[in-house]
């Protein structure tokens, strides 16, 4: 059954979506996988990212939950990796007068599988603000991240930061909330999806990466909201903000081995479902 949107803070709502992660023989993954989008239902309403494909009915359900797709008025698309920009046709034509919101450089590879209409378009740099009507929002780069087209995006109104990719954890059940994970199942799957996320994080100087993380942090959320875990408040943003700290130099957890070869699958494989 369609989970219904999560509600965040303020006007801020998480669109859900959680498959499991498979095994090469077909059986069930040691966790599962947030596929997750985000409402803004403020004066101006904001879609950011647009979900995967494969759950285009979930997707729908939980938007049309929120508000009606003719009054959208801005789509933000953090990056053009396929889970999420699965819904994106469906969503420019069942919201007409919305602004597509991304990278140039983005919007460009995007126009490789689909015709876009230039003059929905708006090309956001990192460090951008745009105005939505009730609110600016800024496009912040996760520190973060599989492609660099990828742009965050920090909701000041309602303190929640979108990473895209970035703060994503895998979780063993259907966990809404980081607070509901043990620990050390949280520090090892922290790890592990980073490090598979973004590999050149080993590589980083330890300081850029520092400056890189206290960026995002510097921005003073309340709520960071990951594409691929739970959501993450309060005391937690300070934890989730500590782990992210310690990324630079670390190596795969031992006991996150299997759980590391579960998610390259998802990461890589088509026929599980494309790149995260």
């Amino acid at each position: 059954m369609t989970p219904g949107p999560l509600h965040l803070a303020g006007d801020a709502w998480l669109v859900r979506d959680l498959p499991t992660v498979a095994q090469s023989d077909g059986s069930a993954g040691p966790a599962r996988l947030h596929a997750n989008a985000m409402v803004l239902a403020g004066e101006e309403p904001v879609l950011v990212d647009t979900g995967a494909g494969a759950d285009r009915r979930g997707y729908w359900a939980q938007v049309e939950a929120l508000l009606d797709p003719v009054d959208v008025r801005w789509i933000f698309l953090s990056h053009d990796d396929a889970d999420h920009r699965g819904n994106l046709g469906e969503v420019l034509d069942r919201c007409p007068t919305a602004t597509l919101v991304a990278g140039r450089r983005l919007i460009h590879r995007l126009t490789l599988d689909r015709e876009l209409p230039t003059e929905r378009c708006r090309w956001v740099a990192d460090g951008d603000v745009f105005d939505v009507g009730d609110r600016p929002l800024l496009a912040v780069r996760p520190p973060a991240y599989d492609l660099p087209t990828t742009r965050g995006l920090f909701d000041a109104t309602t303190g929640v930061y979108w990473g895209a990719d970035c703060f994503g954890t895998p979780v063993p059940a259907d966990i809404a909330d980081v607070a509901d994970l043990d620990d050390d199942v949280w520090v090892e799957g922290f790890t592990a999806f980073h490090l598979l996320l973004s590999p050149w994080i080993r590589d980083v100087d330890p300081i850029r990466w520092r400056q890189a993380v206290g960026r995002v942090a510097s921005l003073g959320a309340t709520t960071i909201v990951s594409a691929h875990g739970p959501v993450i408040r309060g005391p937690q943003v300070g934890r989730a903000l500590d782990l992210a700290f310690g990324l630079a130099g670390a190596s795969m957890p031992a006991a996150a081995e299997r759980l590391a070869a579960a998610l390259a699958r998802r990461f890589h494989d088509p026929a599980v479902g494309g790149r995260i």
